[in-house]
């Protein structure tokens, strides 16, 4: 039996996609007050047939923003869970519309990293686009984002995203305020996140280094089922440059971001459109790692890729 913990502000006036999703759950499944209470609002629980364990807790407001508040309850009661995740919404500027998307969790330019666990984030992907498909939402798109938390940016401390034990991550829908209302939508992520669990076997994991917020690249890799293939974080490019990863320096965060990958990376991926003294940090990384250093467009043909050497 495993065990799953997944958190939501369903405040539509807050979060219309985790109160939407809340919905779609309570909807789909014959839920039971778990004995759990957040903020004055019960938490629910489902055991599927294979004997694993979901829960759903509801915080009045956004988990990530409120890490101090919410950190010794996830403690309490999940620290011995296989994984967890937080349903939300997607937004920012220029953010894509229509969109399905889970991604780990981290804050890269001070180098803290939530745990992660790639067989469950392949899982959810996989199970985010087939769910989009069956339900004929051919005007959306499936993706992985770069590894992120949106609570640094609204003052708590980044390093507070290491002290939950447990492999978690962003589930989310995005962006525009109608698409945040689609029913459909939240039927898909609602019954994604019953699939965590799907598959045991391990993926070819990487690290990836470089690219863009949104890397076409990345997700595909993901997605593809020539070679499973699963992601143990994503540091884009932007965040590598403002984060300093030269040097020692460099070094130390991206031998951190390595460690809390579970079952290891079998290969690190990285765009080489980077500046020269960052670039050099990733080399120098994967030779002290004993890991192959393969360019990012080797993602697009899986099957001819060799996991023993750099490429």
């Amino acid at each position: 039996m495993k065990k799953a913990v997944y958190f939501f502000c369903p405040d539509p006036a807050l979060d219309e996609v985790a109160s939407g999703v809340l919905a779609a759950l309570k909807d789909m499944l014959p839920l039971s007050e778990s004995g759990l209470v957040v903020d004055g609002m019960p938490a629910y629980t489902f055991t599927d047939a294979a004997g694993n364990r979901f829960d759903f807790v509801s915080c009045a407001y956004y988990f990530s923003h409120r890490y101090e508040t919410y950190l010794p309850m996830a403690n309490k009661n999940f620290a011995d869970y296989d994984v967890a995740g937080y349903i939300n919404w997607h937004g920012g500027a220029n953010a894509p519309d229509k969109v399905l998307t889970v991604h780990t969790i981290g804050n890269v330019t001070t180098g803290h990293f939530a745990p992660s666990d790639p067989v469950f984030l392949r899982n959810l992907a996989v199970a985010l686009e087939r769910g989009r498909v069956d339900a004929g939402l051919d005007d959306f798109s499936t993706h992985t984002e770069a590894t992120h938390w949106s609570g640094a940016i609204h003052g708590s401390d980044p390093a507070l995203i290491e002290a939950f034990p447990v492999p978690i991550f962003d589930i989310e829908i995005g962006s525009e305020p109608e698409t945040l209302k689609n029913r459909a939508a939240a039927g898909v992520l609602a019954n994604a996140l019953l699939r965590v669990f799907d598959q045991a076997a391990r993926p070819k994991v990487i690290l990836c280094l470089g690219g863009i917020h949104f890397d076409d690249t990345y997700s595909k890799a993901l997605l593809q089922q020539e070679l499973p293939i699963s992601i143990g974080h994503f540091l884009p490019t932007v965040w590598l440059v403002g984060g300093d990863y030269t040097g020692q320096r460099g070094l130390d965060f991206l031998q951190h971001a390595l460690e809390t990958v579970h079952s290891g990376v079998d290969a690190i991926v990285y765009n080489d459109n980077m500046k020269k003294p960052v670039k050099d940090c990733v080399r120098e990384f994967a030779a002290r790692a004993g890991l192959p250093l393969l360019k990012h467009r080797r993602l697009h043909t899986p099957l001819d890729i060799g996991w023993g050497a750099a490429q």
